[in-house]
């Protein structure tokens, strides 16, 4: 009888004691004092198969190795990466998803004249700048065309020749479409999901040209499937010392495209810090910088913003880039800053 009595205290009791220490994890959680306690998404706005999923998979394979935990990789293609963005700004903001995007997923304001999207930048938070990828301009092997030059005078010869890329709002589309605007030629875009499906309708022949990333086509190139006819970047770079680059071809590059890692807006300072952190040691592998090529480390996102930016008008100075960076309605003032921090000059307003 007596202990009939007491077992509504002991229920009570350990009532009591699962939610103080519900209280206590949810407390230290979100405090980030025991960060990372379980499994990180990494959500992509993109399809499996293509350049930022390959480094993404790179990425969260090197990050579990640093944080003791699981890190998955999570696809939401669609929207230009906007759909992937939203999954992001709408998460909890305790670290645990996290968002790898180029400009038009991480500021989609600056791409409005393009689509609409449900977020903008003010809804996440920069936590690192991860690599620039080398994007080329390539055709198959058995194609006629040795040189830039040559693909260039047969689509002037040949209007309405066919490229592919990967979306509008993509440095793809605008380095193509800076060439063809300074070759004074016509051409036709044909727009992909993402290198995944460009690649294989490059390979098929259903465009002539196309413009992936180049270490998502590397074996294809060892494999005398594909050639390349340029690359975007100012110098050459050691993972492709015989290809020439698209500014010693006399062309004038608007941007170079920057992928970078991003929270949900309120992730406390110290999750984010242990992020940037272990993103630091990451990327100084050598392993991880032989395959992405190109990285450029540091929490500033201010390349994504210009990225962006010059994405609406080709080749605008650093000074009309922080301008108008500084000037937009919805661009959060760390992005704001970014872009400042970014391209330094001095500038009156």
């Amino acid at each position: 009888m007596n202990a009939m009595r007491h077992r509504p205290w002991v229920g009570i009791s350990c009532l009591m004691m699962s939610f103080l220490m519900a209280l206590w994890v949810s407390v230290a959680d979100a405090a980030g004092t025991d960060y990372p306690n379980r499994s990180i998404s990494i959500i992509l706005g993109v399809p499996p198969g293509g350049s930022t999923d390959m480094g993404a998979r790179l990425l969260a394979q090197f990050m579990e190795k640093e944080l003791k935990q699981p890190v998955v990789v999570v696809n939401k293609p669609g929207g230009a990466a906007t759909i992937g963005g939203y999954a992001v700004a709408s998460a909890k903001p305790d670290g645990y998803t996290l968002g790898y995007f180029p400009g038009s997923g991480a500021v989609p304001e600056v791409y409005s004249y393009f689509y609409s999207a449900p977020y903008t930048s003010n809804d996440l938070r920069p936590v690192a700048r991860i690599h620039a990828p080398v994007i080329a301009i390539a055709v198959k092997e058995d194609a006629p065309w040795n040189s830039l030059k040559d693909l260039i005078d047969y689509a002037r010869s040949n209007p309405g020749m066919k490229f592919g890329h990967i979306g509008k709002s993509t440095t793809q589309y605008v380095i193509m479409s800076t060439i063809i605007k300074a070759a004074n030629v016509q051409m036709v875009d044909v727009p992909y999901d993402g290198d995944g499906t460009m690649v294989p309708a490059l390979l098929g022949g259903h465009v002539p040209v196309g413009t992936p990333v180049l270490y998502v086509i590397k074996s294809l190139v060892e494999a005398k499937k594909l050639k390349v006819l340029g690359v975007a970047l100012q110098k050459r770079a050691p993972s492709a010392p015989d290809i020439p680059t698209l500014s010693e071809l006399g062309y004038k590059l608007p941007i170079v495209s920057f992928l970078g890692m991003f929270a949900p807006q309120k992730t406390p300072d110290e999750v984010v810090k242990k992020l940037d952190d272990t993103l630091r040691k990451v990327l100084a592998d050598k392993e991880t910088d032989r395959i992405l090529g190109v990285h450029i480390m540091g929490p500033n996102a201010g390349e994504m913003i210009a990225e962006g930016v010059i994405g609406m008008e080709y080749g605008a100075s650093s000074e009309d880039i922080a301008r108008t960076c500084h000037a937009h309605p919805t661009l959060s003032e760390a992005f704001k800053e970014a872009c400042m921090d970014t391209y330094d000059k001095p500038i009156h307003f």
